[in-house]
C-alpha cells in the first residue's frame, strides 16, 4: 500500500487537497506551473491545468472531471 504525503502552502484550498489525493491515487503527478496553475501528468494522458486557487465549488467537479476523462481516453488508446 502506498502513502501519499502532501504538503500544501498558502495557495492551496481544501478542494485542491482532495483533488491532489485523488490524482496521487490514480497515478497522476501534479507540478505547479510558473504562472501559479497546477498541471497534472500522467504517461499516456493528456496533461490536465487547473488553477491553485479555485474561484468556485465547480472548478473543483471540473478539474476532476477532466482527470478522469483524461484517464478513459488513455485507457482506450492502450487498448
Amino acid at each position: 500500500m502506498s502513502q501519499v504525503i502532501i504538503t500544501t502552502g498558502r495557495r492551496c484550498g481544501k478542494s485542491l487537497l482532495h483533488l491532489l489525493v485523488y490524482a496521487a491515487n490514480n497515478g497522476w503527478t501534479a507540478r505547479r506551473t510558473r504562472g501559479g496553475h497546477v498541471r497534472f501528468q500522467k504517461p499516456g494522458c493528456v496533461p490536465v491545468f487547473t488553477s491553485s486557487t479555485p474561484s468556485d465549488w465547480r472548478a473543483y467537479r471540473n478539474a476532476l472531471a477532466m482527470l478522469v476523462r483524461a484517464d478513459r481516453a488513455g485507457e482506450a488508446a492502450h487498448g
